[in-house]
C-alpha cells in the first residue's frame, strides 16, 4: 500500500525530517552534477570534473550565486534553468512542511504507565490517571475510555470489537494538573469478570480532547494500554504537593508509583 509522503514527513521526528531533506538535497545535486559532467564545456568553458560540477549544482539549487563557476552554452544554461526552478519549488515545499510541523498544536498529556483494577469508594473500578505536563489551560476537557476485545462471530469470523466504558467523570471544565479516570466495574461493564470470558481482552484505549488556551484551538492525545499493563489491587501514590496556600504542583517523579 502506497504511503502518503507528506503525512509521513509531518508525523516523523525532527531528526528524521532533517535527514530526509539532506539526503534528497544531496541526491538531487549528485544527479545534476552528473548531467553537467556530460555536457562538454558546460562550466566556465570547460568540461568539469564531478567534484566541480557537484559544487556548481549546489550553488545553482540553493541560489547562492556564482563566483568562479558559471554556466557556458545554451544546453548548460537550460539545465541551470531546470535545476533552479526545482530548487525554488523544493524550498517552498520544505518551508511549508516545516511551518506546518512547527505550528501544529499538540497536547502534552502524560498517561500513567499502568491501569489499575482496584477498589475506589468501595466499588471495584478501573483507575488510571493523566497529567497536563505543559501546565497550561485545557478547558472543556473530555476523556473517552474504550475496551478492545477479540471476538468470534456466530459465523466463525474473527473480529475486534470496541466497547465504550462509562466513566465516573468524563468531563472537566478546567484541566491543568492531573485527573484520575475511573470506570466502576458493574455487572453490565464489559470488564466484569473479563478473565473468564470467552472474549479476549486486547487492551484499553484512552482519548483526551480539549481546547488549549495557549494555541486557542482543539488539541487531543491518546494512549493504548495492553492487557499486560493492568495491575490489580494497587493504588496510585499522591502526587499533588501544596507549594503555597491554594497553589499546587505535580511531583511527576512519583507519577507511576504504586502502593498497596
Amino acid at each position: 500500500m502506497r504511503k502518503d509522503f507528506y503525512f509521513h514527513l509531518l508525523n516523523t521526528s525532527w531528526l528524521k525530517l532533517v535527514l530526509i531533506v539532506f539526503i534528497l538535497y544531496f541526491i538531487g545535486n549528485v544527479f545534476f552534477g552528473l548531467l553537467f559532467t556530460l555536457i562538454p564545456n558546460s562550466i566556465g568553458g570547460q568540461t568539469p570534473s564531478f567534484e566541480k560540477a557537484f559544487h556548481f549544482s549546489v550553488q545553482t539549487m540553493s541560489t547562492i550565486g556564482y563566483g568562479a563557476l558559471s554556466p557556458t552554452g545554451t544546453l548548460a544554461n537550460f539545465l541551470v534553468l531546470v535545476e533552479s526552478f526545482i530548487g525554488i519549488i523544493a524550498v517552498a515545499v520544505m518551508t511549508g512542511i516545516v511551518f506546518a510541523k512547527l505550528s501544529r498544536p499538540k497536547a502534552r498529556i502524560r498517561f500513567s504507565k499502568n491501569v489499575l483494577i482496584t477498589k475506589h469508594d468501595g466499588i471495584r473500578s478501573v483507575c488510571l490517571r493523566i497529567g497536563n505536563t505543559r501546565g497550561n489551560d485545557i478547558v472543556e476537557a473530555k476523556v473517552h475510555l474504550s475496551a478492545l476485545f477479540n471476538e468470534v462471530t456466530s459465523e466463525g469470523e474473527k473480529v475486534r470489537r470496541i466497547y465504550n466504558l462509562d466513566l465516573k467523570r468524563d468531563y472537566s471544565p478546567f484541566f491543568r494538573l492531573s485527573w484520575l479516570i475511573i470506570h466502576p466495574i458493574s455487572e453490565t461493564s464489559p470488564l466484569f469478570d473479563y478473565e473468564n470470558s470467552e472474549h479476549k481482552l486486547v487492551g484499553l484505549m484512552l482519548t483526551v480532547t480539549g481546547h488549549d488556551g495557549t494555541y486557542s484551538t482543539t488539541v487531543y492525545d491518546q494512549h493504548l494500554y495492553s492487557r499486560e499493563d493492568i495491575v490489580k489491587d494497587k493504588y496510585f501514590v499522591d502526587i499533588m504537593k501544596e507549594v503555597t496556600t491554594n497553589t499546587y504542583r505535580i511531583e511527576y517523579e512519583k507519577f507511576d508509583t504504586l502502593k498497596d
